[in-house]
């Protein structure tokens, strides 16, 4: 302990205070600014220069006042949306959507005065950037037009999200990158994405404390299984796509949810799934809402006659 630039006595404490800072790489200025808040008394850039080199804190460390244009890395953060009641879907491979599914999604809204919806990927098919052509494969005109139903029908909310499922990469991998989901989503009207819509691309999004929408590149044939293991390793009730199941389990903690969503799809309009046969589980329609902080699902067992009296 002693004093070091303009009369300030360094304590241990603020010796650990400066040392702390300057290994999470923070500059003179920003240290200054810190430790003044801190301790409630100024100390200036000039004392903190001078005591980084009496006590010798920063010989070998990094600071990002090293980092140039050129050279700085990208740092990649969560993202997160707002909290509050939301209706959550996913999986709706436009334009083989379910109208009835939609339209219940919708009712639900509607009766609980939801005016929020996140979308877990999947959105559009993106039929027309698929690998392989046949005689049913649709063009990308044709497929704006059998999907504005369903974007005509979200208008409904004030805001939604989208979230990049596999199906949206489907564009990028054929152009080499050029070409992007948001591009194509903008062919519904641009003024949808300045009022109401927002594209995330991104397969995961937070919200709040307590909730992770994903869409995740695992797969498993056993529903459930991916939810709960997502749960455990991010700490939240997980409400995960792609699979196209529908479950709702706990992890070993006993605390956090995995839930298969199902999907707003309409099996007897997906071909691969009607003229191929794998030992796949059947895929199971169903959509979620977030009410209160509370997770309730809708799906081929839900008593409608109850929900949407």
């Amino acid at each position: 302990m002693g004093y070091c630039g303009q009369g300030i006595r360094w304590t241990s404490e603020k010796i650990a205070a400066l040392k702390d800072l300057c290994i999470q790489g923070k500059s003179a200025p920003e240290v200054s600014e810190i430790l003044t808040e801190r301790f409630k008394q100024e100390v200036s850039i000039s004392a903190v220069e001078q005591t980084k080199f009496r006590y010798k804190l920063t010989r070998h460390m990094i600071t990002k006042e090293a980092e140039t244009e050129n050279l700085e890395v990208k740092i990649y953060e969560d993202e997160y949306i707002s909290n509050g009641n939301k209706m959550v879907g996913c999986d709706c491979h436009s334009p083989y959507f379910d109208e009835i599914y939609i339209n219940r999604f919708l009712a639900i809204a509607d009766k609980f005065k939801i005016s929020e919806a996140v979308m877990i990927g999947d959105t559009l098919d993106m039929d027309f950037a698929k690998h392989y052509y046949d005689d049913e494969t649709k063009a990308l005109d044709e497929e704006i037009i059998k999907s504005d139903p369903l974007m005509n029908a979200l208008k409904y909310f004030n805001k939604v999200i989208f979230l990049k499922g596999n199906h949206e990469t489907r564009i990028g991998r054929q152009t080499d990158g050029r070409v992007q989901a948001h591009h194509i989503f903008n062919l519904f009207g641009p003024e949808l994405w300045k009022e109401k819509f927002k594209y995330i691309n991104r397969d995961r999004v937070k919200m709040g404390r307590n909730w992770l929408f994903v869409h995740p590149r695992s797969y498993s044939q056993i529903s459930g299984s991916v939810a709960v293991r997502l749960a455990e390793k991010f700490h939240r009730h997980t409400i995960n796509a792609h699979g196209h199941f529908i479950a709702l389990r706990y992890d070993r903690s006993g605390k956090y949810m995995g839930i298969d969503l199902g999907g707003l799809f309409s099996k007897e309009k997906i071909k691969y799934i009607n003229e191929t046969t794998t030992t796949h589980p059947f895929w199971n329609p169903g959509f979620g809402m977030i009410y209160d902080d509370h997770f309730y699902h809708f799906h081929e067992g839900t008593d409608w006659s109850y929900w949407l009296k």
